[in-house]
């Protein structure tokens, strides 16, 4: 049943308040629905869709479709073309995430993608294959539907929850199961990823990657960015920022060093 929120005026205050557009979890709700509801859309983001009760069917570019039934998590991944049928009878939260979304501090789907490599024989080239709902995400299901109905206006909120899911993920699934499921999301020039992350670690900067590459610089830096989501300098910088922060928590060196050795 729906609660009242209490201190509304704050959220209006807010430059977190948001519309429901806005927010990266959704609710849709056919339980009451007697007709089919079909969805088009080409995203610029990844969705994740929890399909709590009924089905629901996903066309992804050319791919076969994929039934997604009660009980399991179906990805769509950004940069598609996507078809969905939601059957009446049906609820779904979908949560929308990009390439960058960390597990935790020390893992993220950089390291995933980069684990990926020495399972691929194992895995569906194309197709995600849907995760199982472990019953440890009920509760965070739960609190963001209990959220959603009750109104709250917060996108700050609603980000919190997605790191909340993100980190749940990586301590109740496999990195294979993991790997397996986000496997679509890297689907792309296998050769241009194991050069990146083969040689991101030596690399001083994007000239040096480009020669790497043995391509101009303007033409790795869009590649770059069409495959990796983000620029050269950036995804640099992300990497750094990785590596740094795991030394901080598992060597002895001083913040002066540190800084001295990353560049910060």
């Amino acid at each position: 049943f729906k609660m009242n929120i209490c201190n509304f005026e704050i959220h209006n205050n807010c430059g977190f308040y948001s519309s429901s557009d806005d927010v990266a979890i959704k609710k849709i709700d056919r339980r009451s629905a007697s007709d089919v509801l079909f969805v088009e859309e080409k995203l610029t983001y990844s969705k994740l869709l929890f399909v709590i009760e009924g089905v629901v069917k996903i066309k992804i570019n050319k791919l076969d479709v994929q039934v997604i039934s009660a009980g399991s998590i179906g990805l769509v991944p950004c940069n598609s073309y996507f078809i969905g049928s939601i059957e009446p009878g049906t609820l779904v939260l979908s949560v929308a995430f990009s390439e960058k979304e960390p597990f935790c501090s020390c893992y993220s789907l950089v390291n995933l993608m980069h684990d990926t490599y020495s399972h691929e024989d194992d895995f569906e080239q194309r197709q995600s294959q849907a995760l199982p709902i472990h019953h440890r995400l009920k509760s965070f299901v739960q609190s963001a539907l209990d959220a959603i109905d009750d109104g709250i206006p917060c996108s700050g909120y609603f980000a919190t929850k997605r790191q909340e899911l993100f980190f749940l993920l990586i301590n109740y699934y496999s990195r294979e199961d993991l790997a397996r499921f986000f496997h679509p999301l890297f689907c792309f020039n296998r050769k241009f990823e194991e050069m990146v992350m083969t040689n991101y670690d030596s690399v001083t900067d994007v000239k040096h990657f480009a020669a790497l590459a043995h391509m101009p610089v303007t033409t790795f830096q869009r590649k770059f960015k069409k495959h990796f989501k983000t620029s050269v300098k950036q995804w640099l910088l992300d990497r750094k920022a990785e590596r740094m922060l795991s030394d901080i928590k598992n060597t002895n060196r001083s913040i002066t060093d540190l800084s001295q050795r990353y560049g910060f």
